[in-house]
């Protein structure tokens, strides 16, 4: 579905730097005025400021994808983004099946932690917090008249953990949310009952990428779909009013 491009050119690379580095300040910018506002409301969101939420390390992963009509697709995953889907998430599954698909998303997390090398750090929770402001990655579309368009993506694991009706915790928005619809390898990659299967991890994020930033009428609506070989999915998304970037809610496949 996606061809790689396995090597960007250094003004490529540059370019993509510069272009993220002023809009990540104003991403950090913005996330940290809206945690204090949700703190002072005392609402179900609260979080503590993330000083680095959003900030802008050496760019040491960037994928570029040729999807067709002269458009190029990159991926930039954050390294705790990338080191989830690698490596943390598929050894949690293998080690810990039964915590995944309780409807629990505390399960899941307590899966993770066990996995992550966390603990010689910092407890559960911590790191619950470090995935939330960490774990993220962007992607970026370049047009046929070879200009990178100003939209931009954003992929968090999740924004929040909150409660349910069920005695337990649910993921709210990001990748965890959507992956409650999803299993890889009969296993199901979240705290939902993970009906629709996926051959590869990537997939759906590369997939939810791309139809977000191919849709001309993305910023005038909330929602989007991409078709895959055998599923349409629905795609929930959230624009940011300071950054306009886009933020995922779920997806799911009808």
């Amino acid at each position: 579905m996606f061809n790689i491009m396995s090597m960007l050119l250094k003004d490529e690379y540059l370019e993509i730097k510069e272009f993220l580095r002023y809009r990540v300040c104003e991403i950090n910018h913005s996330e940290n005025i809206n945690r204090k506002k949700q703190r002072e409301e005392n609402t179900k969101y609260s979080l503590p400021n993330a000083d680095f939420f959003g900030w802008m390390p050496a760019i040491t992963i960037c994928y570029s994808f040729d999807i067709g009509n002269k458009q190029i697709m990159y991926m930039i995953p954050f390294l705790p983004f990338y080191r989830y889907l690698t490596f943390i998430l598929p050894q949690a599954l293998f080690n810990y099946p039964d915590l995944f698909g309780t409807k629990d998303a505390q399960d899941v997390i307590d899966a993770l932690y066990s996995v992550s090398g966390y603990d010689k750090i910092g407890d559960v929770k911590e790191y619950q917090q470090y995935l939330i402001d960490n774990a993220c990655c962007y992607f970026l579309l370049r047009d046929s008249d070879d200009k990178l368009c100003n939209k931009v993506f954003r992929l968090d694991l999740f924004r929040h953990i909150l409660p349910n009706d069920k005695n337990g915790y649910d993921f709210d928005g990001g990748l965890m949310h959507a992956f409650r619809h999803c299993s890889w390898k009969s296993m199901k990659l979240s705290s939902g009952n993970g009906e629709s299967e996926l051959n590869n991890l990537w997939n759906l994020p590369l997939m939810i990428g791309k139809a977000i930033l191919t849709d001309k009428d993305s910023d005038s609506k909330s929602s989007t779909t991409f078709i895959d070989d055998r599923r349409i999915w629905d795609i929930h998304y959230h624009i940011d009013s300071d950054t306009k970037v886009y933020y995922l809610k779920t997806a799911f496949a009808k």
